[in-house]
């Protein structure tokens, strides 16, 4: 199958929602398709985060087979995204993006996707002018940990990071 990273925009906007939806029950969070989807729109909507998709060749079987004549049409589904949210490095004045969201549907795993859409969020980084891309995962996610480090995350061993919830 062939894959295909590109920035996401409005017109993404249902499709990103539906997969942002699987990715928040991966984590334990209830279905809620339609507020994943106006979660989503208002990102893109006011500019506060940069989505790219993949989007991968699938055939779109429509009742018809080479054998009767008729072609199976190819067509793209969203496959995976990755979303990340502009900040700033003070220190440095520079903008920075944070990593927040990286997904693949279940059905396209173990297929690159996951490496690609990193690769092409460095590439964009970059192109930016972004100092950097910061990221956490859980402790236990060391399948995501090796991803991350295979293309060239360190872990940070300088900082101590806190949270506050309110």
């Amino acid at each position: 199958m062939q894959h295909r990273i590109r920035q996401a925009g409005l017109p993404d906007g249902d499709e990103v929602g539906r997969l942002f939806n699987e990715y928040r029950m991966f984590y334990n969070q209830n279905a809620d398709i339609q507020a994943a989807r106006q979660y989503i729109k208002e990102r893109m909507e006011r500019h506060e985060s940069v989505i790219l998709v993949a989007e991968t060749d699938v055939e779109r079987d429509h009742g018809s087979d080479e054998s009767n004549g008729k072609p199976i049409s190819k067509g793209q589904k969203c496959s995976g995204f990755v979303q990340l949210y502009p900040s700033y490095s003070s220190v440095s004045m520079r903008p920075i993006w944070v990593l927040n969201d990286l997904f693949v549907h279940s059905d396209y795993r173990q297929q690159g996707i996951a490496r690609e859409l990193l690769q092409a969020a460095k590439r964009l980084a970059s192109e930016h002018g972004v100092l950097r891309i910061s990221l956490s995962t859980e402790l236990s996610n060391k399948q995501a940990q090796a991803l991350y480090e295979s293309e060239g995350y360190a872990q940070d061993t300088r900082f101590m990071y806190y949270e506050l919830n309110v």
